[in-house]
């Protein structure tokens, strides 16, 4: 199922087309957390840092959730939605792999969450944002 995932997450970037949405109402300062905690994410797994990774995890989390939940209301963004239900699915398996201490997947299933962030930047994150 992960490697489904990941396959659909890695294509995704070559068939999105930038759409323009009014996005005024965005967190920002929710993006720019999320962000940070993608920066520190990999590293953190890599350097078998588990409750650095799972303090990642619950600020990824609540990005996708914020982000599912924001595109749903949107409404005809499906592929936002669905990016975003993705990546829950992802970090639930990092932490999986956390559990079973298991970094070297749980580091693979963090680059997966990380293309899953840029995928939906590419087709809904403003130009000049700076998140």
């Amino acid at each position: 199922m992960l490697s489904t995932l990941a396959a659909m997450i890695g294509a995704a970037p070559v068939l999105a087309q930038r759409v323009t949405i009014d996005l005024k109402d965005y967190d920002d300062d929710l993006m720019h957390d999320i962000d940070r905690a993608l920066k520190n994410f990999e590293p953190d797994i890599s350097g078998q840092n588990a409750e650095a990774a799972r303090d990642d995890v619950a600020e990824l989390r609540r990005g996708f959730t914020y982000t599912e939940d924001y595109f749903t209301k949107k409404g005809n963004t499906p592929d936002a939605v669905e990016i975003s239900r993705q990546g829950l699915q992802l970090l639930e398996a990092v932490v999986k792999d956390l559990d079973a201490q298991n970094f070297d997947s749980a580091a693979e299933t963090a680059r997966d969450v990380s293309k899953a962030c840029r995928s939906c930047h590419d087709t809904y994150k403003p130009d000049k944002a700076r998140f």
